[in-house]
């Protein structure tokens, strides 16, 4: 289930970049931004993406030149982000705050300002169907980020866990210590879950070969847990092994949790369309703040 927390670095404390267009989902992601901010000492960076249509003229060979705002489209901008920057100056004073506008879509504008940045944050509520499928700036920029990005949703109790999905990949690792530090900041536990996936199709779920299979991986999770229980020995942490499919294992799992953290896995375009990774199954189905970290071997 991966490297062990000796093997990983701590991660590096830089700005926290968060998508913001003024609704009512972009300011539950300041929010949780600002309270990030607040218990880790970060910068916050306010990131609006002006997603400007290109004109075309009728009958036109090529298109012409983008359309840009105009002034008073410009100054609402500035108006909504200086709003929003006099509001975090009163709710959490300590936190230092900018604003930035970028021209092009918020998936390219996020991920290129993430590129140096140590965790992106964005709003979004559960997907549709169709959305799940076709994507969205949520799913595009976790696919494609070099940090970690959190997509805030729902309103959990303070008290709730930090949930880890922990599986076979090298990402394992990295979830696990996302998941230990952003549990000891809050002061809450961690509750790591590995789902099984029973092989032929659940038939004689009780024969002694599953039942030994079920044993050793639980056994593989103990380990690799022990290794972060020992970094972080005032964090309090259960593990779990639950027989099903994994992503719907951890959705299912995320609703006991404020925060469920799991692996951002690269896929081809039409793999992730036809056979949804588990961040996948997280953005359409979970109900509480997803974190979604990168490993250090994408998987192809």
């Amino acid at each position: 289930m991966g490297r062990n927390a000796e093997e990983v670095g701590a991660v590096p404390d830089q700005r926290i970049v968060v998508g913001y267009d003024g609704s009512p989902d972009a300011r539950k992601a300041a929010r949780w931004a600002l309270d990030e901010a607040t218990r880790t000492d970060a910068p916050v960076e306010l990131l609006y993406a002006y997603e400007w249509p290109t004109y075309v003229p009728a009958a036109a060979m090529m298109p012409a030149a983008a359309v840009y705002p105009d002034a008073d489209t410009d100054d609402a901008v500035g108006d909504m982000l200086g709003r929003a920057i006099a509001t975090a100056a009163d709710t959490h004073p300590g936190v230092r705050v900018r604003a930035r506008v970028e021209h092009g879509t918020a998936a390219v504008a996020l991920t290129q300002r993430g590129a140096d940045a140590g965790l992106l944050v964005v709003g979004g509520p559960r997907h549709s169907g169709v959305r799940a499928l076709l994507g969205s700036t949520a799913a595009s920029v976790s696919t494609h980020a070099r940090c970690p990005v959190v997509v805030v949703r729902g309103e959990p109790r303070a008290t709730d866990p930090v949930l880890a999905g922990v599986d076979d990949s090298p990402t394992a690792a990295t979830v696990l210590g996302f998941a230990f530090e952003q549990a000891a900041v809050r002061g809450v536990g961690v509750r790591a879950v590995h789902g099984w996936p029973v092989p032929d199709g659940g038939r004689d779920l009780l024969c002694e070969r599953n039942l030994d299979a079920v044993a050793a991986e639980r056994r593989r999770l103990q380990e690799i847990v022990d290794c972060w229980r020992r970094r972080f020995p005032a964090v309090p942490v259960t593990t779990e092994v639950l027989v099903g499919p994994p992503g719907e294992v951890l959705a299912e799992a995320a609703a006991g949790a404020q925060l469920v953290v799991a692996g951002a896995r690269v896929r081809r375009a039409l793999r992730m369309a036809l056979r949804p990774s588990i961040s996948r199954h997280l953005l359409h189905r979970a109900r509480c703040s997803i974190a979604l970290v990168q490993g250090s071997t994408p998987a192809g």
